[in-house]
Parts: structure tokens; sequence; C-alpha cells
């Protein structure tokens, strides 16, 4: 049973009552009743209890200030007629990779889509053909999988590898799973949802695998601007002009600004030919047109907001020191994330001590803490173990958060113990 029509319970409205308004990322608006998929579509436990919702990967704050101020201007225009992305749409993107990451990137070679999801099909679409083998490395956003599946292609896996407890690459085994139908490589970086931010070597050893076997790159790059402190984000691009002209690089203000709803996103495709094959398919599927608010507010985000998203990155700090600390605590060990507001939560020890598999884990934190978080085989198998914490909320509704993760992992524990009294 699904908690619709806004309402907000007692147990959760305690929690906006306690939150300081003076901190822009702990005054959350309440989102019941707004038709959002993380606090409208949440059902309650067997239990009766609210369940809270730390999955969906998108964030309880509001956008920043800019950005509600240039919708409002652009609303009471009052005429919503078709649009395009400007010249002054482009600039800002390009200002904004300039200013954040020292990578010029050519008007030119930008093209609209209406989202990175959307443009990675249409990729896969546009730039192989049905049967062709296109490589992903699992635990990986899930959407990929069936982005490959669903439109005729062959999903081939070269799964990341965990040294001393770091994700990384094997790039020998994704040496050896390419063949002559291989045309295409997925990339997630940074990584959803093991947090990795792929250093330059990595990358550039990655990018020699791609040219020496003619493949093309589609580098989601929808995290970049969401990263820890001292961590540095390489855009697939930069590396280098023989992978620039094989790669279609996929950005987007959605995450870094909280408009996820507004769906908008800037594809960096250098070489012309790529382009133009990938432009057709946009234009085939339909999605060619933009949403005039979405172009609004991508613009006012990458011009005005950059303090906005430093203290926000801030904050996100601070969280993980504490998730990190808190569930090691608990038993449930996480690699700090290099970026990304997503956590990666390993419940493979208790698992292991306690006999629990990946659907006791489930029931435990859902029906016993409440808690709903994203399981890690919807990662791929090589998710089975983990599950996926979404962050970007408040401190009171993460510190709830914390409390629940300790109930569902008592209540594991207690089965454990039962079972060594029988």
């Amino acid at each position: 049973m699904c908690d619709h029509g806004g309402r907000i319970s007692r147990e959760l409205s305690v929690y906006y009552a306690a939150m300081d308004p003076s901190t822009p990322f702990d005054s959350v608006p309440r989102r019941a009743g707004t038709d959002t998929y993380k606090w409208d579509y949440r059902p309650r436990n067997a239990r009766g209890r609210d369940v809270l919702p730390m999955w969906v990967a998108d964030m309880d704050f509001a956008c920043p200030d800019p950005v509600i101020d240039a919708l409002r201007r652009r609303v009471d225009h009052a005429v919503f007629g078709y649009t395009y992305a400007s010249d002054a749409y482009r600039e800002s993107f390009v200002s904004w990779q300039r200013r954040r990451h020292a990578w010029t990137v050519d008007p030119a070679t930008l093209v609209f889509a209406p989202g990175v999801m959307p443009a990675v099909r249409s990729a896969i679409i546009g730039l192989t053909d049905p049967g062709d083998q296109v490589v992903i490395q699992p635990p990986v956003y899930y959407p990929f999988f069936d982005a490959i599946v669903d439109n005729g292609r062959t999903l081939v896996e070269n799964p990341l590898v965990q040294v001393d407890g770091r994700y990384q690459m094997d790039l020998d085994h994704l040496e050896s799973v390419i063949s002559p139908r291989t045309r295409m490589l997925l990339l997630c970086s940074p990584h959803n949802p093991v947090g990795r931010v792929w250093t330059r070597a990595e990358l550039e050893r990655f990018a020699d695998i791609a040219v020496r076997h003619d493949l093309i790159v589609v580098s989601d790059e929808i995290h970049a601007d969401i990263r820890r402190a001292g961590v540095e984000f390489t855009p697939m691009v930069d590396v280098g002009p023989d992978i620039a002209r094989r790669t279609i690089a996929c950005h987007a203000p959605s995450k870094t600004f909280n408009i996820a709803g507004l769906p908008s996103a800037h594809v960096v495709i250098p070489d012309s030919q790529l382009r133009s094959r990938f432009e057709r398919t946009l234009d085939r599927l339909g999605f060619g047109l933009a949403s005039p608010l979405a172009l609004v507010a991508s613009r006012a985000a990458y011009d005005s907001c950059e303090s906005w998203v430093d203290s926000l990155n801030g904050f996100f700090d601070a969280q993980f020191d504490r998730l990190v600390r808190e569930a090691a605590a608990l038993g449930v060990p996480i690699v700090r994330p290099e970026g990304t507001y997503l956590g990666w939560l390993d419940f493979r020890p208790i698992q292991k001590a306690t006999g629990a598999d990946d659907e006791a884990t489930r029931r435990a934190l859902f029906e016993e803490g409440g808690l709903w978080l994203s399981e890690g085989r919807q990662f791929g198998s090589q998710g089975s173990g983990f599950q996926r914490i979404n962050i970007a909320t408040s401190r009171a509704l993460f510190d709830d958060a914390i409390g629940r993760l300790g109930q569902a992992v008592a209540a594991l524990t207690a089965t454990r113990d039962a079972g060594a009294r029988q």
C-alpha cells in the first residue's frame, strides 16, 4: 500500500520540525503530495510503519535560488511554445566545464538530448547494429542492462574487481572479452553505484584498449560535479585526441542541481560523423524537442550556482564521514565514495556471520528497520550482498536512516543468535 495524497506521518513529521532553517541542506521541503517517486510511491511495511525511502537518486534539497528565480521569470512570461537549445544554453555548459574542470569544450560538438539515458539509448540504437556486443562494467547503473538488451544488442560484462577494498577496472579481462562483434563500451564515470572517480591513468589505459580495438565509448558523466574534497574528475574526451574521436560523453545538470524532473543533457561528440549519426537517431526517436523550463533551469544552474555546489559537496563530505563511521560500527563496511551522493553498503560480512541471503537482508531492512534502499543485485550479480543508500537528505532524516539501519542489523543478528541457541 503506497502513501499517496501528501500525507506525512507523525513519525516523520518530527524530523521536519527539528530541521534548522539556517542550514540550507537541512531545511528540506515536504515532498509528499508532489507525485514524487521517492516519497509518494513508498509503501508501508507489514507493521504499518512508514518506510524511509533512501533509494532513488534525487535529492531532498530545494533547488538553488537562481534556478527558482529564473523559472519564475519564465513562467511569468506565460507562453510555452516550441523551444531549442540556443547558443546561450550551450555557452553556459561550456563555461562551467572550463571553470570547474579546466576542460575546453567546442560548442559545435554539443548535442541536446532530453536526459542522459535517452542519449545512451540513442547511441546504442544509432551507432551499433542488432546483435553487436556492448560492454558494461558491473555492478553498474541498472538501466544500462535494459538499454542494451531491449534494443537487440548483446550484453557483455567486464566486472569491476575489489583490490584492498577499492573497486578497480579489470582491463586484462576487458581485453579478453572483446570480439569481432564488439562495437561499444559503456563507461560510468563517476561510477554509480560504487562511487569511484576514475583517475586519468585508469582512463588512459581504458582509452588505449578502445582505440586499439576500434570501439565507440559512451561515457555517462552525469555525476561529474559531485565529488569528495580533493578528488579530480577527468572527462573522457579530455584524455586525448584519439579517444575523443570515438567518444560520446553524456552530461546533465539533473544530479548536481536536483532538477531531474526538468530533463536535459549536453552530449559532447567531437567527431562530426558520429555526431551526425547520433543526431539523426535522436530525430528518428522523437527526442529533438526541448522543454523551455528545462533549458532555463540548466542555464541558470551553470551560470549562477557554483558556490551552491561547493557547499553541497562539503555537506556530502560530512554526511559520508558519518556514514562510514556509523556503518562500520554496525558491521556494515563501506568504502568512502570518491564521487556521487550514493553509498555502497557491504552486508556480506553480516550475511556470512548470520547465514542471511539478499532477500533476508532486504526483509530486515524493510520490515524491521523501515528502510528502503536499492538492492545491490539490481546492479548485476556482482552487487549481491550490497545495498545502495542515497545520503542526499537532511541530517535529521539521515539520523533516522542510521537508526533504522541499526535496527535492521540487530534483527539479522538476533536471527543468528536464536539459531545458535537451538
